[in-house]
């Protein structure tokens, strides 16, 4: 098999359900310490091979959507587990998941499109957020985390949404919104309802 590509291709990747959100250009570190995912990572490191971030379960996930993940940094952390950080490569479609004889969920992945939008236009909506991001970056955790894509529009955003305690749900519909600007747009109402404020307009267009 070739590996999952916009041309429908399709490839048999590990899937790590972990409640967490990863997007395409995101950065996020874990700590691993279960068996079957440290065999996964070292899998993956000797193989230079990705794995799949997904939110929940394939049995529980009614939306059958991950993020492939590529390690790019490994270190051992103050209680002497394994910690890894992983950047988002390509949004999947899982199918046809199933588990093997240590746990690990396995399925089958074909990416999804991540169309662009008029750059201007994908600026615009960035720099909507960039007061709350530079906020986040005042943690100095945060500011060095590895593999951080900031000087991008959708790198920035998208590490903004990883960023923030979103619930499962808000999370599942982000990444399964194929447009950069209408998951601003989910993102922008998100907020605004937190805040117990209107959604004021959209001056980027989204």
């Amino acid at each position: 098999m070739t590996e999952s590509g916009s041309d429908g291709t399709v490839e048999r990747y590990p899937l790590f359900p972990m409640g967490a959100l990863l997007l395409p250009g995101s950065s996020l570190p874990l700590q691993i310490f279960e068996p079957r995912y440290l065999m996964m990572v070292s899998s993956s490191a000797r193989e230079n091979r990705p794995f799949v971030i997904m939110v929940s379960e394939p049995g529980k996930d009614r939306h059958g959507l991950g993020c492939l993940a590529r390690i790019v940094d490994f270190n051992q952390q103050a209680n002497g587990l394994l910690g890894i950080t992983i950047v988002g490569d390509e949004r999947v479609t899982v199918s046809s998941a199933a588990k093997d004889a240590t746990g690990l969920w396995w399925g089958d992945c074909a990416a999804r499109d991540e169309p662009l939008a008029d750059s201007e236009l994908e600026m615009r909506a960035a720099l909507r957020y960039q007061p709350l991001l530079d906020a986040l970056l005042e943690h100095p955790y945060l500011a060095d985390q590895v593999g951080l894509q900031l000087d991008s529009a959708r790198g920035s955003v998208h590490q903004l949404m990883v960023w923030l305690p979103l619930e499962s749900e808000l999370k599942h519909r982000l990444l399964a919104q194929d447009s950069f600007l209408e998951r601003c747009a989910i993102l922008e109402s998100a907020l605004a309802e937190l805040s117990g404020s209107p959604e004021s307009p959209d001056e980027s267009g989204v």
